[in-house]
């Protein structure tokens, strides 16, 4: 159980829709419906009675509500108060971005040195992290980050989605993959192995694996939440995985980047989001330079799987 949970339950009782939840907090329907399924699993009772287009609270979901909301007005007290202070102390001089993605190898490395690139290039103290979807986008509208990179577009009320550059999918494989040996894979070639799927990453922004699928991908999806059953997909199952196709991405022996068949492979749009609210000078300063200089970012990285210069 965490806040945005709590916030989410709270919203939905108050709307009676998790459509109408989902407007008012600026995710999707899904996520709502997640964040509810997910408390419901947790406290082993049910919140809501779904009937048709419908629903309404249940007694237990009544019996919980009030203190829901308490936790929910006290948390966002504590995040009033911290606003407070720090509009006290003037404003931030630094940024703070997200990347939404899930956690992966070396992306502390990557976002370490990206982030060390930007703070060089527009003279402002600059930190990038990974972070899904959701919670960035909650952060982002409190101001707790300033911006957030996404690998394919999103569409969400009171931000600014623009497309900064391209990358090309590649196809992450476990070592015994049987279409290891295979230099471009093509749509064809991934059909009968199962792709993995996440609803919290998947269903957030127009993703590499729902760009494929849009282009004619036809591999089952296979759902995953756990590390452990990423490797058993990667290890055991013939599963591969959707990304970007940078070769320092490979984790040499375990798993290796491989490249999609230009024929398939759709031109994935790296956006750049930002709240559509008066924006500091810092974060102007971040705009200007992802568009004029993304192609710099992506030179870092070479064809032997290294990161130049470092």
């Amino acid at each position: 159980m965490n806040i945005r949970q709590l916030q989410f339950f709270c919203q939905a009782a108050r709307t009676g829709t998790f459509s109408a939840a989902a407007r008012n907090e600026g995710v999707s329907t899904q996520a709502i419906s997640k964040s509810i399924h997910d408390l419901e699993n947790e406290f082993g009772e049910a919140l809501f009675i779904r009937a048709g287009k419908g629903m309404r609270i249940t007694p237990f979901g009544e019996a919980i509500l009030d203190s829901a909301r308490e936790a929910v007005n006290g948390f966002e007290a504590v995040e009033r108060t911290v606003a407070t202070w720090q509009q006290s102390q003037g404003p931030r001089q630094d940024l703070r971005v997200a990347l939404i993605a899930p956690p992966f190898a070396k992306h502390e490395l990557i976002c370490g040195i990206v982030g060390r690139l930007m703070s060089h290039a527009i003279g402002v103290p600059t930190k990038i992290s990974v972070s899904l979807g959701p919670s960035a986008l909650a952060d982002l509208k409190a101001g707790t980050i300033d911006a957030m990179f996404t690998i394919g577009e999103l569409q969400t009320p009171r931000c600014t989605c623009t497309k900064i550059g391209t990358v090309l999918p590649g196809v992450f494989l476990g070592r015994n993959h049987p279409l290891g040996r295979k230099r471009a894979l093509t749509f064809k070639d991934l059909e009968p192995y199962p792709v993995l799927y996440s609803e919290d990453i998947d269903r957030f922004n127009d993703t590499i694996l729902v760009t494929c699928l849009n282009c004619g991908l036809a591999s089952p999806l296979r759902k995953i939440d756990t590390d452990e059953g990423v490797m058993d997909h990667l290890e055991n199952q013939n599963g591969y995985i959707l990304g970007v196709n940078l070769k320092a991405l490979s984790i040499k022996p375990f798993a290796m980047m491989h490249d999609l068949d230009p024929n398939d492979a759709p031109a994935i749009p790296i956006c750049l989001v930002l709240c559509d609210e008066p924006r500091r000078y810092e974060v102007e300063r971040l705009d200007q330079f992802v568009r004029n200089e993304f192609s710099l970012m992506k030179k870092l990285f070479n064809a032997e799987g290294s990161v130049d210069g470092y």
